[in-house]
């Protein structure tokens, strides 16, 4: 237990911009109690006591109903309800339950590809909203408390750690299919009408393809869309990161093999266009191929790569996919997320360390969020008959409203009509337009971990992930440094907040 909530304080802290001290620190620190009162110190200046509701026994029988509780003018569905004494949550175990996906480990169900439905998870049989982002407002909720304001409802937004931005988004593409030849690609498009006709039933991408069609028989080479890409993001001040398969080893695999557009990809990866793995449809489930899969991505790109998505976001058990990219030696997956509707499944509108139940420990990666997903954009319009365009901005704002984001949007394909409609990617390319309005910048994994580790560390997470130098991170106002933090020496200045520490009754 102490485990447990010790790690939910260190997220919170990462998130909020606290660096953590020992309980031995003589330095000035705001400290929070939990579990038992320490007499009346507790409630003295600068501690903040934290009922223990949370009960690990409980953690794998079941969820049951949630209790609705208001505060600040927001809605919160809390696992383990309120202290009957001081009225108020375990934060920290609330943020647990989110961030562990404890929630997931009894449902058994799985959709005809392997994964957990959508309809299974908490959000449907409770009727939470996906949009919210759960664990946000708790922390929002913990921190105005511990700012001494428990009389005053707010939820403060956390601090970004980038002078001058807002809001980061991490932008990514998964190629799921590219140009390899003409026949291939027609085979692609005539698959891509008959989808038009049977699931989008949309005349717009059944008309785009068949335009396709004709283009690819007058010579163009559909699918080959990563140099467009590049350079008309870089119009609008943003980098990506692609996803690519590095082993065909189903049907359901991509076409291609890495080495038909090999130096394409080296390409991308000079311009901080950083490739990553794409872990292949049995890479989870069956096989545990992650490792190798990285060993042949790295033949390709001569260096190793850092990050893992699963292709179909396909795996069974979060801990049976941690555990795959904790071997592949990886620093960051970006595999959970929803199938169906888009919003935040961890309840995290920030990037975490996932939770090591095996060795209570944290991860030495970090999980970012996938929370809009193009494909998801166009099944949630067509059961809710909300426009596509609601449902990016409704999540987007929610996390520009708690914080300095650490979430990751997926267009495979936003140039051409291959995956979605047009229309679904001319929204990519508006909320690009329009993100400076909010300070918002949407980059790489690369560069958000030299942007946003510094925070990690200093809350004592992540302190084996080496810092890395971007070319081109200073543009957004941010020194890099070129090591790993000791996070028990750093005496960081300009801090907005206090030192914190825990303490556990």
């Amino acid at each position: 237990m102490r485990a447990r909530m010790d790690y939910a304080f260190r997220v919170y802290a990462a998130i909020y911009g606290h660096r953590v001290v020992s309980d031995s620190s003589k330095e000035e620190a705001r400290t929070i109690v939990y579990g038992s009162r320490l007499g009346d110190a507790s409630e003295q200046e600068g501690f903040l006591h934290v009922p223990a509701l949370y009960q690990p026994a409980l953690a794998n029988q079941g969820i049951q109903k949630l209790t609705r509780h208001f505060y600040a003018g927001e809605e919160f569905f809390l696992f383990h309800g309120l202290d009957p004494q001081c009225a108020r949550p375990d934060w920290l175990g609330e943020i647990f339950e989110w961030l562990s996906s404890g929630h997931e480990e009894g449902i058994q169900s799985r959709d005809s590809v392997g994964r957990i439905p959508d309809a299974e998870m908490i959000f449907a049989r409770q009727v939470i909203p996906a949009w919210k982002p759960h664990a946000s407002c708790l922390m929002a909720w913990l921190e105005n408390c511990l700012n001494g304001r428990e009389s005053e409802p707010a939820l403060p937004k956390a601090p970004s750690p980038v002078p001058g931005v807002d809001h980061l988004v991490i932008c990514s593409h998964d190629i799921d299919y590219y140009f390899t030849n003409r026949l291939n690609a027609l085979h692609r498009l005539i698959k891509n009408l008959v989808i038009a006709v049977l699931q989008y039933k949309s005349w717009d991408y059944f008309s785009a393809n068949w335009s396709m069609i004709i283009e690819l028989l007058k010579g163009e080479r559909i699918g080959d869309f990563v140099p467009t890409l590049i350079s008309r993001l870089a119009e609008y001040n943003a980098t990506s990161t692609l996803f690519v398969v590095s082993r065909r080893a189903h049907r359901r695999d991509p076409n291609y093999s890495i080495g038909d557009f090999g130096p394409i990809l080296r390409e991308a990866a000079q311009r901080s266009f950083p490739i990553e793995i794409h872990g292949s449809y049995t890479s989870s489930i069956e096989a545990q191929t992650l490792l190798p899969e990285a060993a042949e991505l790295r033949k390709t790109m001569q260096s190793s790569p850092t990050g893992n998505r699963q292709h179909w976001l396909r795996f069974g058990k979060t801990e049976d996919l941690f555990r795959s990219v904790e071997e592949a030696e990886l620093r960051f997956d970006s595999s959970v997320g929803f199938v169906d509707q888009v919003g935040f499944r961890n309840g995290a509108s920030f990037a975490f360390p996932p939770y090591n139940f095996k060795e209570e420990r944290a991860y030495e990666f970090l999980e970012i969020p996938l929370a809009i997903m193009d494909g998801s954009l166009v099944e949630e319009s067509r059961v809710t008959s909300e426009t596509p365009q609601f449902l990016a901005d409704r999540v987007l704002a929610e996390s520009r409203k708690r914080g300095w984001g650490g979430i990751s949007i997926l267009w495979h394909n936003p140039i051409e009509a291959l995956a979605v409609p047009d229309e679904i990617n001319e929204l990519f390319w508006k909320c690009a337009a329009n993100k400076e309005s909010f300070r918002e910048k949407w980059i790489s994994t690369d560069d958000f971990f030299s942007l946003s580790l510094r925070r990690y560390q200093e809350a004592g997470l992540l302190t084996k992930v080496p810092i890395p130098r971007i070319a081109g991170i200073e543009a957004l106002g941010v020194g890099v440094a070129s090591s790993c933090i000791d996070y028990d020496s750093v005496m960081p200045q300009g801090h907005a907040t206090k030192p914190i520490r825990s303490l556990s009754c």
